[in-house]
């Protein structure tokens, strides 16, 4: 007993010395001063233990671990999952980092700093890999990096509306992860959905929604009384594009019944819209499927002297129009040219039309002011002369296929034939066509996608003065002849009156001598001459028909020009009737007569036109 009463003693005593030696009572110390410590003066870290499981750990360099032995920066809070690799930790010294595998939850964090650095700031970081904190791996595309999530009570309950996800976009490398950014809104979580996108590139799009911008007083951006400005001096104010691996419309616009998809104006001199294409296809194409009659596929509408419509293309097509039924291009202009067409190539076109062109009017400039060294000229029949009008069929085969040329039997003249005469006349031309077939503007359908073909033309309106004039100088040889025939007519008369003269006075003759007189009457009145066949002579031939009395002593043909000179008196020997072939490959473009003569007197005459050599 008394030596229980010694034990007892001596552990009150240990107790009361030790407390007053500075150690902590679990009950509370009331005598800590401002030197009291809790923890270790050597390098020992300072373990804080739950249940016998220690829960937190401060170590020799003051790092505070919760749920790790080994903190990693001034705080580190981690749940479960291995021990995180050093990669985790950016350089730097972060304030705090949070590690976990699997579980799953939330927090609330203010981070705060102060810096006198226009670069410091607060930062949060949220890291995510595949794999395990000890062994993290790369990520994929289309993977979860991070999300920010809004939570709001009904009444009831919170419901999460609304979240800002960060996802990897694209496939990560060596020093790269491509990341986009997802905005997703909607009343609860299930039914929100993602409403704008910003790609790992830039590009921004809105999903399956619109955007809807409503100007109250002011402007929404740069401007004047505008509901939304793109304005850069260097910059597209909007850009659409389709990317070549993705289908479908880079821009769509939608026009109601009673408003324009898109309305373009701008006050200055400049492009209301402009559009450029460096490759083989159109630079705009606007197509309109309505079966309804309206305004075309382009309507371009000019109020003032400028053009509606003018369109550029280095290569192809500037404008390509199609339609089924109505016309495919429709220009209207109140005070200047409907359609206006201009080519700085001089072996290109201004117009160039694949099929046959109707026109209710044609006009080209002719004004004198337009005009210098004018003057006249002549030998028009000699020009005409050198024509060779031909019979052809146009090319079908290979690139000639591609210039769409009329089908059936032409009548024309050939450039080359044209050039030797005429060679201002004859035109170089180089078109770029291309293989589409009707209906159809998205294949080749076996053609080229493009190709040069380079032909010669002929400027056939500037034929027509030429013709003009030829027919003016044979209405001048003409009207000479006719003088000539005039005269012949009236030596003819002279004769004829000598005849009635003769008549009369063998009528006081013998009855002998009024038989002769008869007999010659007779011989003149049988006599014929036909119109040369055919008229003008092809291949410097031509045929003469005529007949003459059996009784005649003489007969002959006389060929003279328009001046009354002989050129050609052929004897006639066979009597009766009889055909003769004239060859007038000797004898100049023109109008000349013909006379047949029996027994020294004029028959008749007739005229035959040589229209070339």
């Amino acid at each position: 007993m008394k030596k229980y009463i010694l034990s007892l003693t001596a552990l009150f005593f240990i107790s009361v010395c030790t407390n007053s030696y500075g150690q902590w009572n679990l009950t509370g110390n009331n005598n800590a001063t401002s030197a009291s410590l809790l923890g270790t003066t050597n390098a020992i870290p300072l373990n804080l233990t739950t249940n016998n499981v220690q829960r937190m750990v401060i170590d020799a360099n003051g790092k505070i671990g919760i749920g790790t032995t080994t903190p990693i920066n001034i705080l580190t809070v981690k749940g479960t999952g291995s021990t995180p690799a050093a990669s985790w930790v950016a350089a730097g010294a972060p304030l705090f980092v949070g590690f976990g595998e699997t579980a799953i939850g939330n927090a609330d964090y203010i981070l705060s700093m102060a810096s006198t650095s226009s670069n410091g700031r607060p930062v949060f970081v949220g890291r995510r890999s595949r794999g395990t904190l000890a062994v993290p791996t790369a990520m994929a595309n289309n993977d979860f990096i991070m999300s920010m999530l809004a939570s709001g009570y009904d009444g009831a309950a919170f419901q999460n509306p609304a979240t800002i996800d960060f996802f990897v976009d694209g496939t990560p490398t060596a020093g790269n992860v491509p990341a986009r950014i997802s905005f997703v809104t909607g009343s609860n979580s299930g039914n929100r959905a993602e409403r704008l996108k910003i790609g790992n590139t830039g590009d921004v799009s809105i999903n399956n929604t619109q955007l809807t911008i409503t100007k109250s007083t002011g402007d929404v951006s740069v401007g004047a009384g505008n509901l939304l400005v793109a304005k850069n001096a260097n910059i597209k104010g909007i850009v659409g594009v389709n990317g070549d691996t993705v289908s479908g419309t880079a821009l769509y616009v939608k026009a109601d019944a009673t408003h324009n998809g898109i309305t373009v104006s701008d006050p200055v001199d400049k492009y209301v819209l402009y559009a450029t294409k460096s490759g083989t296809n159109q630079g705009i194409y606007i197509s309109r499927t309505s079966t309804t009659s309206g305004t075309g596929s382009i309507a371009g509408v000019s109020t003032g002297t400028s053009i509606g419509v003018e369109a550029y293309a280095s290569l192809n097509n500037g404008v390509y129009a199609q339609s089924d039924s109505a016309a495919a291009l429709y220009g209207v202009s109140n005070t200047s040219f409907g359609v206006y067409g201009e080519s700085a190539d001089p072996a290109s076109y201004a117009g160039y039309f694949n099929g046959d062109v109707f026109s209710t009017g044609n006009y080209s400039g002719s004004d004198a002011r337009l005009k210098k060294n004018i003057k006249d000229f002549g030998n028009a029949m000699q020009i005409i002369g050198t024509l060779q009008p031909k019979n052809y069929d146009f090319k079908k085969e290979g690139d000639y296929a591609l210039l769409h040329l009329p089908g059936g039997n032409h009548y024309g003249l050939i450039a080359q034939d044209i050039e030797k005469v005429l060679p201002n006349l004859v035109k170089e031309a180089k078109v770029y066509v291309k293989g589409y077939k009707k209906g159809d503007l998205s294949k080749d359908n076996g053609y080229s996608k493009g190709r040069m073909v380079d032909f010669k033309a002929i400027n056939y309106t500037e034929l027509i003065p030429i013709m003009i004039k030829g027919m003016q100088e044979q209405e001048e040889k003409i009207k000479a002849q006719e003088e000539t025939n005039q005269r012949h007519e009236t030596l003819l008369k002279q004769q004829n009156d000598k005849i009635d003269a003769l008549i009369d006075l063998v009528e006081k003759l013998s009855p002998g001598a009024k038989n002769a007189l008869a007999i010659s009457n007779i011989k003149l009145s049988s006599a014929t001459l036909e119109q040369n066949v055919p008229n003008p002579p092809v291949g410097n031939a031509t045929r003469i028909g005529y007949n003459i009395p059996e009784v005649s002593a003489k007969a002959e043909l006389v060929i003279a020009d328009m001046n009354g000179k002989t050129v050609k008196q052929l004897l006639l020997t066979n009597k009766g009737k009889g055909l003769l072939n004239i060859d007038t490959a000797g004898l100049s473009a023109g109008t000349y007569s013909y006379t047949l003569l029996v027994d020294g007197k004029v028959i008749e005459t007739r005229k035959m036109i040589v229209a070339s050599n």
